[in-house]
């Protein structure tokens, strides 16, 4: 019983140390950024950073966690391309401020 134990809070370690370097929440908002600049109604930026980003995170992912990140791009993408007046001014800056680093290569 006591193996057991120590075997489980051993795997349950391994697996928070393995997810350490970026968390689930980061790697969503990462995705929906990536949806923000895709978008041509905002003026399309340059993804190629943040597309290798989420390549990089995409495998220590699980299957929920890719689907959920895929489905927030969409939604970003589609929401930026029907923006209009003041909802477009706030994605835009919603884009240019707290996705910048995302979009510039950092985390």
């Amino acid at each position: 019983m006591r193996a057991l134990i120590i075997a489980t809070v051993a795997l349950g370690s391994f697996a928070s140390v393995a997810q350490a370097g970026v968390s689930n929440l980061s790697y969503l908002e990462a995705a929906r950024c990536r949806g923000l600049a895709a978008s041509e109604n905002l003026g399309k930026l340059d993804t190629t950073a943040l597309d290798a980003f989420l390549r990089a995170e995409s495998p220590s992912r699980d299957l929920a966690v890719r689907t959920s990140a895929n489905n927030k791009m969409q939604a970003a993408l589609k929401e930026a391309n029907a923006a209009e007046g003041e909802k477009k001014a706030k994605l835009i800056a919603k884009r240019d401020g707290d996705c910048a680093a995302y979009i510039a290569g950092g985390q």
